[in-house]
């Protein structure tokens, strides 16, 4: 399975993020907290619709749910942002913290060959002796 593109998006994501977190702790403007948030948003509905399109037709049953749980969690952080008085250094924290072991989760989905993709998705291998 190939997610390079994914990879690459949601790692554009994860600088976005980092970038904004610095010039909120700078300059902590309600402003910018909500136009971090839109943007941010907007990034993750990227890394989304590319997900979608890489996964499209591979049979990833539990593998795919946890993609989705991973960006909804990382959806929440965004969209909470934008909210005024919302604590943007914890909420960056969350988001970084399912996203970092997301990009790592789709390296590993890219090195492994079928047998273990098909073992991790729960499929019945064949047996061979």
């Amino acid at each position: 399975m190939r997610t390079l593109a994914t990879q690459m998006r949601l790692r554009r994501l994860l600088r976005t993020q980092a970038d904004y977190q610095q010039r909120l702790s700078r300059e902590g403007q309600l402003e910018l907290a909500a136009t971090a948030s839109a943007r941010l948003l907007h990034l993750l509905g990227e890394v989304r619709t590319t997900w979608e399109r890489e996964a499209d037709g591979q049979d990833l049953a539990g593998l795919r749910h946890h993609v989705s749980r991973a960006l909804a969690a990382m959806q929440a952080a965004a969209a909470g942002l934008g909210r005024p008085g919302a604590d943007a250094a914890r909420l960056g924290a969350e988001l970084r913290e399912v996203g970092v072991p997301l990009v790592f989760f789709l390296r590993g989905l890219d090195d492994s060959e079928a047998p273990v993709l098909a073992e991790l998705a729960g499929r019945e291998l064949p047996r061979t002796a």
